[in-house]
């Protein structure tokens, strides 16, 4: 027979343990959020603090962007290990470094160096986010037929350019929460872009009002008293006219780009609209290529085992295509070492 007071006893304590572990979690969230708040101020426009609950104001659409950016930064694929080894066996990695040479040019990179220099530990593995930039280009080449070798045939190659590894660490989540951060910041900085390229329109329009008002005055038939009887003026009476049909239409354009933005309180408004939609402000998406080992696309798979096909997760802002990311994990003895640095700078020196 069960012991039943002691059996709800455990039940109600357990309950009370998840309920305590869930309110830690949403005190964490919450901070988080806040975090993400001040650091979206202050990267668009830190006048917002001026405004009474701002931060109610923001709270949720940031609380999405945050879910948003984590999201993204779980997607990115690895970690991945690269060094000569999987050089020779991964075909995204021959792409990446055509050479395996430089392979440790590229982790020894300066964000990478300034972490192995604060870290304590010299030996073990490292991770980082690897960024580069895929370039497709059209060439030239030979293709085999059969038995028969064809030259001169259009092709398309894929390299790899503005390799950067960065947000280094020694623990793999930290680099994700660190990449999560970094696209917090990019959604925000994108946002506010959007804002401030309405704000430049806007200062364009009043710049050309202002100089059309200034063209009318001078051409003004009130201007000039009875000159407008004498030849040419009739000619400023419809110059006048024609300005003042440009001044109605800078007017309104100007009046249509204010909408949204005429106070501070809107400017507000309009980052978080473009907020709470942060797939239009960046966005990941994966891309597929065949490759062969000369890095040339080939679409068809029946080439006899000769290609292979790799994925890459890439960054997009609208249809602006940007890097692909790729998490790596990498030996801190492989890097380039400070004499290896000394020595390359005295080669272009003496160059």
């Amino acid at each position: 027979m069960s012991n039943l007071p002691q059996d709800l006893k455990h039940l109600v304590h357990e309950q009370w343990l998840r309920l305590r572990v869930r309110g830690a979690e949403q005190r964490l969230r919450e901070r988080a959020i806040r975090r993400a708040i001040e650091r979206a101020v202050s990267q668009a426009n830190p006048r917002i603090r001026g405004l009474t609950g701002y931060r109610d104001r923001l709270h949720n659409a940031i609380a999405d962007c945050l879910e948003y950016a984590k999201e993204i930064a779980e997607r990115i694929p690895g970690p991945v290990t690269v060094n000569r080894q999987t050089w020779l066996q991964d075909r995204l990695i021959r792409a990446l470094f055509g050479d395996p040479n430089r392979i440790r040019w590229a982790l020894s990179s300066n964000d990478c160096r300034d972490y192995m220099n604060r870290s304590a530990l010299k030996t073990g593995d490292c991770y980082g986010l690897l960024m580069a930039h895929p370039v497709f280009r059209k060439q030239l080449g030979m293709d085999l037929s059969g038995d028969t070798i064809q030259r001169d045939i259009q092709q398309t190659t894929l390299s790899f350019d503005n390799i950067d590894v960065i947000m280094c660490s020694s623990d793999p989540q930290k680099v994700r929460a660190k990449a999560t951060q970094g696209i917090m910041d990019a959604l925000v900085g994108f946002a506010a872009k959007d804002i401030g390229r309405q704000q430049e329109r806007i200062d364009e329009l009043e710049e050309r009002l202002r100089i059309v008002r200034i063209k009318q005055k001078v051409v003004s038939p009130s201007t000039h008293g009875l000159e407008i009887l004498r030849d040419g003026g009739l000619a400023d009476t419809t110059q006048y006219k024609i300005l003042g049909r440009q001044i109605k239409e800078l007017e309104k354009e100007l009046a249509e780009s204010h909408q949204g933005l005429s106070t501070l309180n809107d400017y507000l408004d309009r980052l978080i609209a473009l907020l709470q939609h942060p797939e239009t402000l960046v966005a990941a998406r994966f891309e597929r290529v065949r490759l062969d080992r000369m890095n040339v696309l080939r679409p068809d798979r029946e080439d006899g085992g000769q290609s292979a096909e790799i994925e890459f997760l890439r960054a997009y802002s609208g249809e602006r295509a940007g890097r692909m990311a790729l998490m790596v994990r990498f030996a801190r003895e492989d890097l380039v070492t400070d004499q290896d640095w000394i020595a390359q700078a005295e080669r272009y020196v003496n160059i």
